[in-house]
């Protein structure tokens, strides 16, 4: 069986024994081929100093490290996280240390993690972001770059800051849409010349803590993928010439297949990564197992 819609790129096929290399960058003169379609979303392991034990990144197709913006990010401030039954939410603020001092205490060892690195990139103003992208340009051991789109960002804004972020830095580019705007995004970012979609960001929640203080931010957990399915489903239908990687609430094996046979070409695990590290190996095997 065929994983996925579109045809312009490899696309893991679960009925074989093993995966061939993936192509997540096909329209990209030096392309981004990973071994796997099991990628680790961006924050789940820091700048690749927070690798938590029982998480093997010489298994897993790639990893994106970050979030990282040209200014040191102080983040929200505590409580920042709250949660219920299947998931919870998290305010950090996009809370990082600045380009500058992320490129002097951890660039060095991206070579080093034993998988291709993305970097994360959530600056958005344009020129911000051309400036995070100069700094990341050249840096050993990169294989792309990711933008992290705000829920806020227009379709105009987002073509700006894909544009500034070319100018400055020519390695293979993902976008990362916000799940409730991706499906109206999806051709204004493609129309830029991204090299691939990530679907997506997570949605905006609010709980209550224990203290019943009402915690606002990013809802994660296995309540976020029936909707990350069904804008997954709907971004697909429109038969884009990239490749497609589906992003929120993947826990399980059965759920990275439902995501690959929905379109995508590729998955990014968040959340899970925290609860249970080796859920990355155990998903590799049983895709390669069928």
């Amino acid at each position: 069986m065929q994983i996925g819609r579109n045809r312009q790129y490899p696309i893991p096929n679960t009925d074989r024994k093993h995966l061939s290399m993936i192509e997540l960058a096909p329209r990209h003169k030096i392309g981004l081929p990973v071994e796997n379609p099991i990628l680790i979303a961006g924050g789940m392991i820091g700048y690749g100093e927070a690798i938590h034990r029982g998480l093997d990144l010489s298994k897993v197709g790639a990893a994106v490290v970050g979030p990282i913006s040209r200014s040191s990010r102080r983040g929200g401030d505590p409580p920042r996280m709250a949660e219920t039954s299947g998931g919870f939410v998290l305010e950090t603020g996009l809370q990082n240390r600045g380009i500058q001092a992320v490129m002097k205490k951890f660039a060095r060892i991206w070579r080093r993690l034993g998988c291709p690195v993305i970097a994360q990139i959530v600056d958005d103003d344009p020129e911000d972001a051309a400036f995070t992208a100069r700094r990341l340009m050249g840096v050993e051991g990169l294989m792309g770059l990711e933008l992290l789109v705000a829920e806020e960002t227009s379709a105009h804004r987002l073509v700006e800051l894909i544009a500034a972020i070319r100018w400055e830095n020519d390695l293979p580019l993902w976008v990362k849409l916000p799940l409730a705007k991706a499906a109206e995004m999806a051709s204004a970012a493609t129309g830029a010349e991204v090299d691939a979609l990530v679907i997506g960001r997570p949605p905006q929640g609010a709980l209550l803590n224990p203290q019943n203080v009402l915690i606002r931010g990013a809802l994660y957990g296995p309540l976020t993928f029936a909707p990350m399915l069904a804008t997954l489903s709907e971004v697909s239908r429109l038969n884009l010439p990239i490749p497609l990687i589906a992003c929120g609430g993947i826990h399980t094996a059965g759920q990275a297949r439902q995501a690959l046979h929905a379109g995508a070409a590729a998955i990014q695990l968040d959340s899970v990564i925290w609860v249970e590290p080796g859920s990355a190996m155990k998903i590799q095997r049983f895709l390669t197992s069928l």
